[in-house]
């Protein structure tokens, strides 16, 4: 299952991470235009790890345990979706605003 997820999510944990550094680090991110959208995409991205985090620990100490193993995966996986929402995000509002 983890192969799968893997394999599915790396190759847009890239894109949208080579997305976002290209717009934080050149001009577009630097004017009134790219600072409303960089905040848009971290008011969007911000929230996962937190949520995700909370998630996992209540699932970890009411429903299942979890080895080290799965606890390593489950963040791999939070990390990726918060960056990949974020490269989204800036991705969608660079064409709207």
């Amino acid at each position: 299952m983890f192969t799968i997820l893997y394999i599915l999510l790396v190759p847009l944990f890239i894109v949208y991470l080579i997305v976002s550094l290209k717009f934080q680090f050149g001009e577009e991110g630097k004017d009134e235009r790219g600072m409303q959208i960089l905040n848009r995409s971290y008011m969007y991205s911000s929230p996962i790890f937190p949520i995700g985090w909370l998630l996992v620990e209540v699932v970890h100490s009411y429903l299942h345990p979890l080895t080290i193993e799965e606890y390593r995966d489950v963040f791999f996986f939070i990390i990726l979706l918060t960056f990949i929402i974020q490269g989204l995000v800036i991705s969608i509002y660079k064409k709207r605003i």
